[in-house]
C-alpha cells in the first residue's frame, strides 16, 4: 500500500513520480514530544499519528534537511512548516495597537482602511503569492537533482573515454607486435628477458596470426610456444583479453610431441 503525506491538501504519495520530482517522504518521530510537535503543526483535529505516517519533504525549510550523505535525512529537532491551509486553519495574528498607531490611523483619509494593502503593493503581493505557488509545485531540492544529473553525465562521459581509449590500445596492440610486447611488459605480464627473446618477433604482422584457413608459419609458430612456454599468463592474455588469434595450448602440445 502506498504511503501517502499525511498533511492537509496534500495529494503527494512515495512512488516513481515522486522521486523523479525530487520529493521524500520522513516517518513521524518516535519520542512522544516530538511527535506531538508535528501532529499540531499540521492542524488536523483529532489527528494522531500513526508508526508508519509520514510527511513529504514539501512541508520542510531546505535548511531542515541534511543532505551530506547518500540517504537525505531531517535534522535533529525540525518541525513541519511549510502548509497549504484553507482560510479558516490560518492562525489569525493579533494587531498591536499603540498610542502612536492610533493617532496615524485618525490621520488617514476618509474611507481608506489600515487593512487595506496600499495600490503599489497589490502587484507585488500578488506576484510574491503566484511565485510561492509555484515553487511549492516544484521538486524540494532542485539544485540537489540538477548536482545528480551532472554526476551521473560525468560518469557516462568517462566510460565513454575509457571505453575509446581501450578500443584504441587494442587496435595498436594488434597492429603493432612491438607495442604489443610493451604492453605486456607495463602489466608485468613477461620480464625484460622475456621481452628481449620476443624481441625478434617485433615486426611479425599481429593481424596475420592464425588467419581462418592459413596454416601458422614457422616464425607465428615459434613466437606462440616461446610466449606460452616462459609467460602463460600473458599469452592467455592475448587470447582472452585482447582477443588476438593464438593458437590454443593442444595445438601447441601437438607441435612440441
Amino acid at each position: 500500500m502506498p504511503d501517502f503525506c499525511a498533511a492537509y491538501g496534500c495529494s503527494n504519495r512515495r512512488g516513481v513520480e515522486s522521486r523523479a520530482r525530487g520529493i521524500t517522504f520522513h516517518l513521524f518521530p518516535k519520542t512522544r514530544e516530538r511527535r506531538r510537535k508535528w501532529e499540531l503543526a499540521l492542524r488536523r483535529k483529532g489527528f494522531a499519528a500513526a508508526d508508519r505516517t509520514v510527511l513529504c519533504s514539501e512541508h520542510f525549510r531546505s535548511q531542515d534537511f541534511d543532505r551530506t550523505g547518500q540517504t537525505v535525512r531531517l535534522r535533529d529537532g525540525v518541525v513541519p512548516s511549510i502548509f497549504n491551509f484553507p482560510a479558516h486553519l490560518q492562525k489569525s495574528i493579533a494587531k498591536r495597537t499603540t498610542t502612536t498607531s492610533r493617532r496615524a490611523e485618525d490621520n488617514l483619509p476618509t474611507g481608506w482602511s489600515q487593512d487595506a494593502p496600499r495600490p503599489d503593493a497589490q502587484g507585488a503581493t500578488g506576484q510574491r503569492g503566484q511565485s510561492t505557488d509555484h515553487l511549492y509545485a516544484l521538486p524540494a531540492c532542485p539544485k540537489a537533482i540538477k548536482a545528480k544529473l551532472e554526476e551521473a553525465s560525468a560518469r557516462v562521459r568517462k566510460l565513454q573515454r575509457e571505453k575509446m581509449n581501450s578500443l584504441r590500445r587494442e587496435k595498436r596492440a594488434k597492429d603493432n607486435m612491438q607495442a604489443l610486447l610493451e604492453e605486456l611488459k607495463e602489466k608485468n605480464l613477461i620480464n625484460e628477458e622475456l621481452k628481449d627473446k620476443l624481441d625478434c618477433y617485433s615486426d611479425l604482422p599481429v593481424q596475420l596470426l592464425s588467419r581462418q584457413g592459413v596454416e601458422y608459419t614457422k616464425a607465428q609458430r615459434d613466437f606462440a610456444l616461446t610466449l606460452h612456454l616462459h609467460g602463460p599468463q600473458a599469452y592467455n592474455y592475448l587470447r582472452d583479453t585482447l582477443h588476438i588469434h593464438l593458437p590454443h595450448p593442444s595445438s601447441l602440445q601437438r607441435w612440441l610431441e
